[in-house]
């Protein structure tokens, strides 16, 4: 690798993450998982702006993995 791909690694993280961060905006807070309908609990809620439970979160991010390679 060279400085030319390093640097394009890094735009594309960078990208990655200010995308993140514009999809959480757009979240709307539910009580319930919009996935499996479980309650979220309040702790969870106050500490992330989230519609889904911690269980389909992780189940999201592990699929999100599988689709970047």
């Amino acid at each position: 690798m060279d400085a030319a791909d390093i640097a394009q690694i890094e735009i594309e993280r960078e990208q990655e993450r200010q995308l993140a961060n514009l999809k959480q905006e757009d979240i709307q807070e539910s009580l319930d998982c919009i996935e499996c309908g479980t309650d979220i609990p309040e702790e969870r809620r106050k500490a992330v702006k989230t519609n889904l439970c911690i269980g389909c979160a992780e189940l999201q991010e592990i699929q999100r993995r599988q689709f970047r390679r």
